[in-house]
């Protein structure tokens, strides 16, 4: 399919450049090219953007589609069955699309949902943005959030568990190094090492061998640091990230996603359980110090919401942007680790306007340049040259009439 999007503001390119007056053509789901208006080939659709701000679709680079972002998502998961963890995950998804988030990383869920949703949307069956998901998290046994993993134990069975991941569809791996704030309430702390690095090596080697990345589930420094050693893509959370961390960060290529909001939930809302509470209190300052100390440091950070965690719902990746943007004002390298730096972190083409790249398209009514909050004004929602969200627009043609 081939059409052309004419009559809109642009956020352009790698530095989400604002221009006017140009148009973007799109040739079987791909940006062809950015054009002037004079230039529209003859012959070909054109849908009239109406004066609205044209930006690239949001990504969110952690996500748990089957959760259900209430004060205690474990306790819903006992009283639900698997039937219906599968239609909330696939509900969940179509939640994405209306908040103009076109790509999602979902790292880790019950019984492989996600693989299964993700599937059903690359086979069009279901609607939902892009699904880059990990199923099972590889953990130690008893580690951090064991109802969702795939206990390893030694350099064979990591070995094991990343084949098996890789076997059912996985694209990507998700492991956990340390503990964490709300996984369980009894023999679990935040800053506790768990995979070795033996067996964050293994998992990474073999994942890099059949090119998948690798997310780590990172709160605490040893814990960090043996990721990074092993050669782990992401670090996600990163609270007790230092100099010498991020050093080894930018040695290795490995991208921070903070996660702030989630953890700020967890310490603030007081229907959360207490013994996530109590954790999540002693590292919020922690991270925010982090955050202010590192965003600019030359590591690579990505927006990644942990949507369906305790008091995180999956549209919490505009929470996630306007956390960031408290403690560092900077509006465009805020917007630029949802789209742009997200697109770097996953080694796809997308999160930019730029030919090459896949037209995953958010229409907005105002710039967010200006203001964050104009995130929340979706107009349409384009994914494979389809409009599946359209609020309020009329007398446009619909590109899912003319396939």
């Amino acid at each position: 399919m081939e059409y052309v999007i004419s009559n809109v503001r642009l956020l352009l390119g790698e530095e989400l450049e604002l221009i006017e007056n140009r148009a973007v053509w799109v040739k079987d789901g791909v940006i062809e090219d950015v054009i002037a208006d004079s230039e529209i080939p003859e012959g070909v659709l054109v849908y009239d953007g109406q004066g609205h701000l044209l930006m690239p679709g949001l990504i969110d680079l952690h996500i748990h589609m089957m959760w259900d972002g209430s004060a205690d998502p474990v306790a819903t998961l006992e009283s639900e069955g698997y039937e219906q963890m599968l239609i909330r995950a696939v509900a969940n998804c179509r939640h994405y699309l209306e908040h103009g988030i076109t790509t999602v990383r979902d790292i880790g869920s019950v019984d492989d949902i996600a693989l299964h949703v993700a599937k059903s949307i690359r086979r069009g069956l279901v609607q939902g943005p892009d699904v880059i998901a990990s199923g099972k998290t590889l953990t130690m046994t008893g580690g951090h959030d064991p109802f969702w993993a795939r206990f390893v134990d030694g350099k064979d069975e990591a070995l094991k568990g990343v084949r098996e991941q890789i076997y059912k569809g996985a694209q990507v791996i998700k492991v956990s190094a340390t503990g964490g704030a709300y996984g369980r309430d009894e023999g679990e702390q935040v800053g506790h090492s768990e995979l070795n690095l033996e067996e964050l090596q293994t998992i990474a080697d073999e994942a890099h061998r059949f090119g998948l990345k690798v997310a780590s589930h990172a709160i605490g420094r040893e814990g960090i640091r043996n990721s990074l050693l092993a050669g782990i893509d992401t670090i996600e959370h990163g609270h007790y990230l230092d100099d010498e961390l991020v050093g080894l960060m930018k040695e290795r290529g490995a991208a921070w996603i903070p996660t702030l909001h989630v953890y700020q939930q967890l310490a603030s809302m007081k229907e959360i359980p207490d013994y996530a509470k109590e954790k999540a209190r002693k590292i919020t300052e922690i991270h925010a110090n982090a955050f202010r100390k590192y965003l600019e440091s030359g590591v690579l950070v990505g927006a990644g919401s942990d949507a369906g965690s305790p008091g995180t719902s999956h549209h919490a990746l505009i929470d996630e942007l306007y956390a960031m943007h408290e403690l560092i004002p900077d509006t465009r390298a805020i917007l630029k680790t949802a789209t742009v730096n997200a697109g770097k972190i996953l080694d796809l083409n997308v999160g930019k306007i730029e030919k090459g790249y896949k037209a995953n398209l958010l229409m907005i009514a105002d710039n967010p340049l200006e203001s964050l909050s104009h995130l929340e004004k979706v107009k349409q929602v384009i994914v494979d040259d389809k409009i599946l969200v359209n609020h309020g627009l009329t007398g446009t043609p619909s590109l899912e009439t003319v396939r």
